[in-house]
């Protein structure tokens, strides 16, 4: 396992460009979410509309800290784990995705600035955000890195030595990936404890 992490943190040096990639379009998200969400309104409003929907269902159960924190963490490890490797197809799916909830934090942030909350959103959003945010902007980073190792696979799918480096190029991804998935569930699980148990009490000072 030891020599998985090497691997991964080794890895990593060559993801740069991916990860700029993937928190420029994150930030691009935000930035729309927030100056111009009127064009996007129906489409945020109603992924805002889930959101509030589901904490007033968590909110009324017994318990409710505990089961806050238990959607959290599924929700955002599966969602992490599946981006990767949705990035399968040609790395559209993890862009959208990074899009999507800039976006929504973008709308959010706009919506509680009108409201004169913005201090009050960025301190719940910060705490577990320095953790959550990088955590998902990896795993969309890998999801374009995988799309980009497909889209070289099919441009060299014509000669051997092309067939031969998307197959090398794929099992190394894949070695890469266990212990990808196991930072980000680490990751995710203190950004869920934060937000679960912490952020509550910041909130109230």
């Amino acid at each position: 396992m030891i020599k998985a992490w090497g691997t991964l943190f080794v890895h990593l040096k060559g993801m740069q460009k991916y990860m700029i990639a993937a928190t420029l379009v994150f930030i691009a998200g935000v930035v729309l979410g927030y100056a111009d969400s009127g064009q996007f309104e129906a489409i945020l409003q109603g992924q805002l509309e889930g959101l509030q929907k589901l904490a007033r269902d968590i909110a009324e159960k017994e318990h409710s800290m505990i089961w806050l924190f238990g959607y959290i963490l599924l929700n955002n490890t599966i969602k992490s784990v599946l981006i990767v490797f949705a990035g399968v197809f040609f790395g559209v799916l993890p862009l959208f995705f990074l899009l999507i909830n800039g976006m929504v934090i973008g709308y959010l942030a706009q919506l509680q600035a009108e409201a004169g909350h913005l201090g009050l959103f960025l301190k719940g959003i910060i705490p577990h955000g320095i953790l959550e945010i990088p955590a998902v902007i990896l795993a969309c980073a890998y999801g374009i890195k995988l799309g980009a190792i497909m889209g070289k696979g099919l441009l060299g799918a014509g000669s051997g030595r092309g067939r031969a480096a998307f197959v090398a190029e794929l099992q190394h991804f894949m070695r890469v990936a266990l212990p990808l998935i196991a930072l980000l569930v680490v990751s995710l699980l203190v950004a869920a404890i934060i937000e679960s148990f912490i952020t509550p009490l910041i909130m109230k000072l």
